[in-house]
């Protein structure tokens, strides 16, 4: 059988920058000027950042207990089919990742990465033009080819990006810290709140939509469960420990930003990360900050073709899906026709540019399965009390609850405000309906 030839390739180092290195990406260092803009306080800023991170946190604890209990490949696909007792919701998940989210993410993290890489070479004068586009192409190949040639490579990687993100994001925090003379006065809670409570939660609510995706990714681990050693234990400490740590990087990343300039410039800023190195370092500081920023974008996209072609594979593994997309390179024991199809797929529409109307499409859709995978949580527990849970979720069942509260509430604003990429975002998984009944009529 496939799944037991698959390598275990992968330790509790590679499990934990998996789940760093998929959380940190771009947003951190752009989206706390929106955010401010939002709630109107340095106070409510880190209010909301907090906030975020707990209920993100919430929904990577109920996936640490769901892979511990079934460390199989294919993570949330495979929680969805054993929790609903359905192919066919399982099939909507791998469907719409594999075609919409998985790829468009990955073509947008790469355009992402090509974008801050050119600054970095025009300052250091080695080209002239833009070349976005061609460094997207180049970085997906590249990795593509590099986790179809082995789980141990990609984790390897991994590791290696995972090391230089964090230690360049630590520079960014500590060196406006030293040579920026911090107001701390600027953290204390200000007296403004003239527009009463119930306005100052709706607006943290809202801003906590922008800080809760840039806490995404900490489910990447559970894709690859059946490639890591001991995943019982040690997928759970990699999601606590991984998701602790951004938690942390986050929290100290905007402390600088609010020490380091006034709450107006915070405001009015568009790449606030860079604007602050720059007031540190000068011109020097924003092309430092866009190498950072590259290189996190970098080990977000290892991360994304380590684990995003697991899902098809376990999909056709069931005989649900393309056949040749379940086997396995026999030199190297990976889902390498898996990786190819997503990374050609993901290569093609960073070419394209359809991944940015992709993804707006399909923001409801994903939300929504994973609302459904942390209800998961929920279902086995009462479904299948004696399933042997090495880890079990801290607050049960408040912490699922809370989450999924959270996100009742999102998901109701995007249909009221955005219903036509709703309709569109579940036609996409709709297509896919005609696929599954011709692969499961045909049968594995």
């Amino acid at each position: 059988m496939a799944d037991k030839t698959l390598v275990k390739g992968l330790g509790r180092l590679e499990a934990t920058t998996l789940v760093i290195g998929g959380i940190i990406g771009t947003t951190i260092f752009l989206i706390t000027s929106d955010v401010a803009d939002i709630v109107g306080s340095p106070a409510l800023v880190l209010v909301t950042w907090v906030l975020a991170g707990l209920m993100a946190g919430a929904a990577a604890l109920c996936f640490a207990e769901l892979s511990a209990a079934m460390p199989k490949t294919g993570g949330t696909y495979v929680f969805l089919k054993r929790a609903y007792d359905s192919d066919l919701v399982a099939f909507g998940f791998a469907w719409m990742m594999c075609f919409a989210y998985g790829s468009g993410a990955i073509a947008v993290v790469a355009i992402m990465a090509g974008t801050f890489l050119m600054p970095v070479l025009q300052g250091l004068g080695l080209i002239t033009g833009d070349y976005v586009k061609h460094t997207a192409v180049i970085l997906i190949f590249c990795l593509t080819i590099l986790n179809a040639r082995g789980v141990r490579l990609g984790g390897l990687t991994q590791n290696v990006l995972t090391v230089l993100k964090v230690g360049l994001m630590l520079v960014v925090i500590f060196i406006p810290m030293l040579l920026i003379d911090a107001r701390p006065a600027s953290l204390a809670i200000d007296n403004r709140m003239s527009d009463g409570i119930a306005v100052t939660m709706q607006n943290i609510g809202t801003a906590m939509i922008l800080c809760m995706f840039a806490y995404s990714g900490a489910y990447f681990v559970t894709h690859v469960a059946e490639e890591i050693r001991q995943p019982q234990r040690n997928i759970p400490k990699a999601i606590i420990g991984g998701f602790s740590i951004v938690m942390l990087l986050y929290f100290l990343i905007n402390v600088t930003y609010l020490t380091s300039m006034t709450f107006e410039d915070i405001r009015g800023s568009e790449h606030i990360a860079s604007d602050v190195m720059a007031a540190a370092l000068g011109p020097k500081g924003a092309i430092l900050t866009a190498f950072v920023i590259f290189c996190s974008a970098v080990g977000v996209l290892n991360a994304q073709l380590l684990n995003y072609p697991r899902i098809p594979f376990a999909l056709a593994r069931d005989g649900l899906f393309f056949a040749p997309i379940a086997e396995l390179n026999d030199k190297y024991r990976t889902p390498a026709n898996a990786i190819l199809l997503v990374g050609l797929w993901s290569l093609v529409l960073s070419l394209t540019g359809g991944y940015r109307e992709i993804l707006t499409y399909v923001a409801f859709v994903i939300h929504f399965f994973i609302c459904l995978a942390v209800a998961a949580v929920i279902v086995l527990r009462v479904k299948e009390p004696d399933l042997p849970r090495p880890y079990k979720v801290w607050g049960y069942p408040y912490t699922p609850i809370a989450f999924l509260a959270v996100s009742v509430w999102y998901l109701l604003n995007l249909v009221i405000s955005k219903p036509g990429s709703v309709a569109i975002g579940v036609g996409i998984v709709l297509a896919g309906l005609p696929f599954y009944w011709y692969w499961k009529k045909s049968g594995p």
